[in-house]
């Protein structure tokens, strides 16, 4: 029998947790309104949360909604910042510290030490394994549609109070749920990244020990399989797609699809073969149609270096990854800016 958790949410509910819970909340938002406002009174604020915590009378506020555009179009919804403290501390003593040891190695998404890189590097690895074992392997390559809008409650809740048996804890696990439409959970929470994880578990484990599939790696709800054959990969495709219907209520995307390993594979932003990875070709439009855009607003004086630099150089974190060394200096090169006299 699973283990289960009990006498948790007592023990956690200290100013020193909520404290924690801020700091880290409060990353990447620190000159921001809400954050100022609610740091003028701090530790009124933090204790206001632990009371109507402690007494079950905590609600959620309003998800701020807006949309972003690159590298898709996605329907983000912000928690107001006080809930976001919350879900920080909710994380931190409950999710993470239960749920986190569960995760296989092979899950890359928002987890400490993993990412897109990694999970990049990590289907190079398996092509190259794959080259050397199979004669003609196949890639399976599949991912849910409209996943996190897609994320059934119930099943996720069931998921939860598997291994958390504390009434407060699964209280607040509903609280949580319930400040959304069901089915579905808020792109851009903090709760999200490890709710989504969570419910996908089942078909990590699934794929894993079910269908003994080893060459196996998943970035949040895309997935890449290699095995030896198309056939092979037709049939574990079927009886994931059975799977994840029937025990997750989710469908696979359409884009969902099998070619062989010599092809390559798009993946986490990455264009990858066993013997190379490149950047995608979108990408290289992408941040081409950006600088091109920061051209026009630094002649204009509507930007500053500080911030066309700060792109340039995240872009080029992502680019190194892939053999780009020419393609990042001829795209720095392309572009010249100026101010008007």
């Amino acid at each position: 029998m699973a283990k289960t958790y009990k006498n948790l949410f007592e023990p956690a509910l200290t100013l020193s947790q909520f404290l924690t819970a801020h700091e880290k909340g409060k990353k990447g938002k620190r000159f921001t309104s809400d954050v100022i406002k609610f740091e003028m009174d701090l530790e009124s604020n933090l204790i206001t949360l632990i009371r109507e915590l402690r007494n079950e009378t905590y609600q959620p506020g309003e998800y701020r909604e807006f949309t972003i555009y690159e590298p898709k179009q996605r329907l983000i919804k912000a928690a107001p910042y006080r809930d976001r403290v919350v879900h920080q501390w909710y994380v931190a003593n409950f999710i993470k510290p239960i749920f986190g040891p569960t995760f296989i190695s092979d899950s890359y998404a928002c987890l400490e030490g993993k990412g897109m890189h990694r999970a990049a590097y990590k289907v190079q690895d398996n092509l190259r394994a794959a080259e050397r074992t199979w004669e003609e392997p196949y890639i399976l390559k599949g991912d849910i549609r409209s996943y996190f809008f897609s994320i059934d409650h119930d099943i996720l809740y069931n998921m939860i109070a598997k291994k958390i048996a504390d009434p407060k804890v699964l209280w607040l696990t509903n609280v949580i749920l319930d400040s959304t439409e069901n089915p579905g959970i808020p792109v851009g929470s903090y709760t999200s990244q490890w709710y989504a994880n969570i419910y996908l578990h089942k078909m990590d484990m699934f794929i894993k020990h079910d269908l003994r599939i080893k060459k196996y790696v998943r970035y949040m709800d895309d997935f890449i399989l290699i095995l030896p054959s198309k056939e092979d990969a037709q049939k574990a495709l079927e009886k994931i797609n059975q799977f994840v219907t029937e025990e997750l209520h989710l469908e696979l995307n359409r884009k969902t699809q099998i070619s062989p390993l010599k092809n390559g594979v798009n993946f986490c932003g990455y264009k990858i073969w066993a013997t190379h990875m490149k950047t995608r070709t979108e990408s290289k439009r992408r941040i081409k149609r950006k600088l091109k855009k920061f051209q026009q607003k630094y002649k204009e004086g509507d930007i500053e270096a500080e911030e066309i630099k700060q792109v340039l150089m995240s872009w080029a974190g992502y680019a190194k990854h892939a053999d780009s060394y020419w393609l990042i200096n001829k795209i720095f090169n392309q572009f010249c800016f100026s101010r008007q006299s």
